[in-house]
């Protein structure tokens, strides 16, 4: 899309945009919101807690600290879902004419005004620390649960599920009629916190090359043969982020580390921290994240570390909000999540997405380790309740790619033989989110794709530094997996495409659908049609455990450039 003060080539660009632009802009601004005890009040989508598996323990201390993020609405929500639409939609007049942050901003997010008044209103609330977000998305702030009941007309208590403590809001959130831009308040269910999808450091087995089982081991740079990276160029064009927690120190030089010693490309990086933290306890995830994504690259323009200080639902947020925001890196990875069973605030991200979705920006999640039963499973690695079918959230939203989980064969050299199902692979059907435009069915459906993930017959093999408050014991090469391992190899896959295309593809699923499907020009697919995830069997096309397979990098690059419409809409 071209700015706002140049002239549209077309006609019907300009009806698009002028429409967008009177549609969004007719949103009355919100006044400040009074205390009156006879004021209204607006539900908004933060549910009440619900889990058969928690333990209530009584009625939470009004002294007791929550931080917060507040998410406000987008500006014209029908306007927004049919520009995404039309981004991925070949002749569309706006096909892959990605926005700019300046352009996203001013057409889709919530007015200065809007984002004032809930500061405002959660100032005069005795909250501290209230920020509005650059983009104006969310409102942050740090108060306690006393000023959060009062604020959000709500109950909040004290739970233990599966031995952990924590609190949630027993009662749905609400707020002043006049702030009715709010979407939801994220962050009074400290009960269910992101987890990363891997072994922890107490599980990390040493480095070897041929497994216990007969199975192999992977460097991260053996993935680019692995999945044919071939005469494609690595990454140079394309900036990458890996998203998470706490401090990623370690994980920083632990790259560093494995670059210079095994002579790939140097890759500039930096940490950009939303909130301050010491805790290094997820320096085994966010090394193998990053290397994995060198690795299978090639190495990408740049890497940027997005940490927030914890691994609740509204540090996360900021910190995904702060990526798309800065539009900086156009493939994001996050290995981690959480079942949506039980959630108090389903699809909390979702805005934060679509709006990156809308720049041009490819945001990856692991689908998970618990095979088709997340819920109140205890370890990655093992199924839950197998009464409850279920997926993971953020790999269930519409507006990310879910990367599922298999075991991988190659021969000797490293070249691909085949996949099968790790049964372990997160994969089934969203209860919580809707049908996007390029899937089927009543609801999202998870995986879209899965890579290797399985650390016990096909590990990668990656570097840490000694760290005594990670856990990790002695400098050196360790082995891990999951489907925290599936997701940055796809990441890294995809960067490599997408700097062979000018970053010019954005993203991924909807090409990756069209193509899948298409009987006279199908996409070169690993199509994994074996093993299980529990409830789910890997079959021929596409399936609840393994989506529509891995790919071949050449074969796809190849593929991208014979067939103009995954580009551009040239081909109908």
């Amino acid at each position: 899309m071209q700015n706002h003060g140049q002239r549209a080539k077309h006609h019907g660009e300009r009806r698009l945009l002028a429409t967008s632009l009177i549609l969004a802009l007719s949103v009355p601004f919100a006044a400040s919101a009074t205390d009156s005890s006879t004021q209204a009040w607006a539900s908004t989508r933060t549910e009440a807690f619900h889990s058969g598996a928690a333990q209530f323990q009584g009625y939470a201390e009004d002294g007791q600290t929550v931080s917060i993020a507040v998410s406000l609405k987008v500006r014209d929500p029908d306007a927004l879902n049919n520009y995404t639409r039309e981004l991925f939609r070949p002749n569309s007049l706006v096909y892959h004419r990605f926005l700019t942050k300046e352009q996203s901003e001013a057409t889709f997010s919530p007015t200065a005004e809007q984002a004032e008044a809930v500061a405002a209103y959660l100032k005069k609330q005795g909250f501290t620390n209230v920020e509005i977000a650059p983009n104006r998305l969310i409102v942050t702030a740090d108060g306690d649960v006393g000023k959060a009941r009062s604020a959000f007309r709500t109950t909040i208590a004290r739970f233990n599920v599966q031995g952990v403590n924590g609190i949630a809001n027993d009662s749905a959130v609400q707020v002043p009629a006049e702030l009715s831009q709010i979407d939801q308040v994220v962050g009074l269910d400290t009960t269910r916190k992101m987890q990363t999808y891997s072994l922890p450091a107490a599980q990390l087995k040493p480095a070897y090359v041929t497994t216990s089982s007969g199975g192999h081991g992977y460097y991260p740079q053996e993935f680019a043969t692995v999945y044919h990276a071939g005469t494609v160029a690595r990454a140079s064009k394309t900036a990458a982020a890996v998203i998470g927690w706490g401090s990623m120190t370690n994980a920083q030089a632990d790259l560093a580390h494995f670059i210079s010693e095994k002579g790939l490309p140097a890759v500039p990086s930096s940490i950009v921290a939303t909130a301050s933290s010491s805790d290094d306890s997820g320096q085994v995830e966010w090394a193998m994240d990053a290397q994995a994504i060198t690795g299978v690259s090639g190495g990408v323009k740049s890497l940027t570390f997005y940490t927030s200080g914890t691994n609740s639902n509204s540090a996360i947020l900021k910190a995904l909000n702060r990526a798309v925001s800065d539009n900086t890196a156009k493939v994001l990875n996050m290995s981690w999540g959480a079942a949506e069973c039980g959630s108090t605030t389903k699809g909390f991200a979702d805005s934060v997405f679509q709006l990156g979705v809308s720049q041009g920006q490819t945001f990856v999640a692991s689908s998970g380790d618990n095979g088709s039963y997340p819920c109140n499973a205890s370890e990655n690695g093992a199924y839950g309740s197998k009464t409850i079918l279920s997926v993971s959230y953020p790999a269930s939203s519409p507006y990310v790619a879910a990367i599922g989980g298999t075991t991988l064969n190659t021969d000797t050299s490293d070249n691909y033989v085949s996949e099968t199902s790790w049964p372990y692979s997160g994969g089934g059907t969203s209860t919580a989110e809707a049908t996007p435009s390029w899937q089927t069915g009543a609801h999202r459906q998870v995986p879209d794709l899965a890579f290797d993930a399985d650390w016990d017959n096909s590990p990668i093999i990656f570097y840490l530094t000694k760290s005594s408050t990670s856990g990790v014991g002695t400098s050196g090469y360790y082995a891990n997996g999951g489907t925290s391992l599936a997701a940055p190899l796809f990441s890294g896959s995809w960067a490599r495409l997408e700097s062979a295309n000018a970053n010019a593809i954005g993203f991924a699923p909807p090409a990756i659908y069209a193509y899948a499907r298409s009987t006279t020009t199908p996409l070169p697919l690993h199509d994994v049609a074996s093993g299980t995830n529990g409830g789910y069997s890997a079959t021929k096309g596409y399936d609840l455990a393994t989506g529509w397979g891995s790919f071949d990098i050449q074969a796809v690059a190849n593929f991208i450039a014979a067939n103009p419409g995954f580009i551009n809409a040239s081909n109908p």
